[in-house]
């Protein structure tokens, strides 16, 4: 009895001293890709073009909450294309707005995470001391060109548009009939897009976002082509890659806490780099103390012979269901649980089904900012710990 005792006694120590001795893994600083140096693109467009990206499916209609996608597929599609009335309409009355949007509450987390990260995407534009709940005229009236083109299954050729993207510019001349057909516009979408893009020049950097290139061609309203292939390939977060790290049979059991269309970082005083803020580096704390705290009270910890490692990368990245794959693969893959951390509500904007989108029916879990603030991770934290038990060695 003394010495089977003596033998536990042991291992509690030495598994807790493996579990303080946890480590969190943070990539070196990163610069910013030379796709996006090569658009002009700062660190935080890059970050809103990618929540864009993915907003942009919902406000088509082609993501986000089910019961809402109806009446984003077709709201405004009875409007004319002309950018002084989606200007009227957004800074009218609330039900001038309905007709060219959907007042949809789901997608208020997320776009005030968009805000976040460019205030020129929001109606106010920063130019007041709080931000509008609705977003910029620019934004609205993108979305009214592309919801056209996607009724009436015709696409714009985003390689014609780059060549010829000196027409947008303040004082050019209207494009003529070769131009116009190679890019797949209309007179009346040409001039209707030459106004946005002189209304807000930042539009025309963002049309060459990767992502949002990306997501134009997934969803259907843009050729493909070489130069979408390209955005393809470039619409990745593998400069963010945590290293595998060692021998597989001896690699310490790795979680990565991932935030996801996440606010809760600022950009640098040089703005060429960003950084979590002191309150997500609590939020994050709180999340690692959890699993370990919770891991180390188990009975069966006694029989953990693994160090645990926390991995996360030093930004906001774009996660949800339909690429939560592609992405943790390209940002962990050798993660043996995800933990992805969504900014407050925006889990809202975000369809997750319990029965393929997390634990047990992947190695993933999502949770909402202000849960882990207020304490209210319990359960997600048992289900955690419990993904854990079958990655360690155990001794009988």
């Amino acid at each position: 009895m003394r010495t089977e005792s003596a033998w536990r006694l042991g291992c509690a120590l030495t598994i807790g001293m493996l579990l303080i001795c946890a480590c969190m893994r943070v990539p070196p600083p990163l610069a910013p890709s030379p796709s996006v140096q090569g658009d002009h693109l700062s660190l935080n467009e890059q970050i809103a073009g990618e929540i864009m990206a993915y907003l942009i499916e919902v406000v088509l209609g082609q993501a986000g909450a089910l019961e809402k996608r109806h009446e984003w597929a077709t709201r405004g599609l009875d409007l004319p294309l002309d950018f002084d009335l989606v200007n009227r309409r957004m800074f009218g009355p609330v039900p001038l707005r309905a007709e060219l949007m959907v007042l949809d509450t789901n997608i208020l987390g997320l776009s005030q995470v968009l805000y976040h990260y460019d205030k020129r995407l929001n109606l106010f534009k920063g130019r007041r001391n709080h931000d509008s709940l609705y977003p910029c005229s620019e934004l609205m009236a993108i979305r009214l060109l592309l919801l056209k083109k996607l009724h009436h299954g015709e696409k714009v050729s985003l390689a014609a548009l780059s060549r010829h993207a000196d027409l947008f510019a303040p004082g050019s001349r209207d494009a003529d009939g070769a131009e116009l057909a190679a890019m797949q516009l209309s007179a009346t979408e040409f001039r209707f897009l030459k106004e946005i893009f002189q209304s807000e020049p930042a539009f025309l950097r963002y049309m060459r976002h990767p992502f949002i290139i990306s997501t134009l061609r997934k969803v259907g309203v843009v050729e493909a082509d070489a130069s979408t292939l390209s955005a393809d390939l470039t619409a990745t977060y593998e400069q963010l890659s945590c290293s595998p790290g060692g021998d597989p049979a001896i690699r310490p059991v790795t979680i990565a806490i991932l935030p996801a269309m996440n606010p809760m970082f600022e950009p640098s005083t040089q703005g060429d780099r960003i950084r979590p803020t002191t309150a997500y580096l609590e939020l994050q704390a709180t999340i690692t103390s959890s699993i370990v705290r919770r891991l180390n009270a188990q009975e069966e910890a006694l029989l953990i012979d693994k160090p645990i490692s926390f991995f996360t990368p030093n930004r906001p990245v774009t996660i949800h269901p339909d690429n939560a794959h592609r992405v943790i693969a390209q940002i962990c893959p050798t993660a043996d649980f995800n933990v992805i951390v969504l900014g407050k509500n925006v889990y809202r904007a975000v369809l997750i089904d319990p029965d393929s989108d997390i634990y047990p029916h992947t190695n993933r879990i999502y949770l909402d900012v202000d849960d882990v603030r207020y304490q209210q991770i319990d359960h997600e934290v048992d289900i955690i710990v419990s993904a854990m038990r079958p990655l360690f060695s155990r001794r009988h």
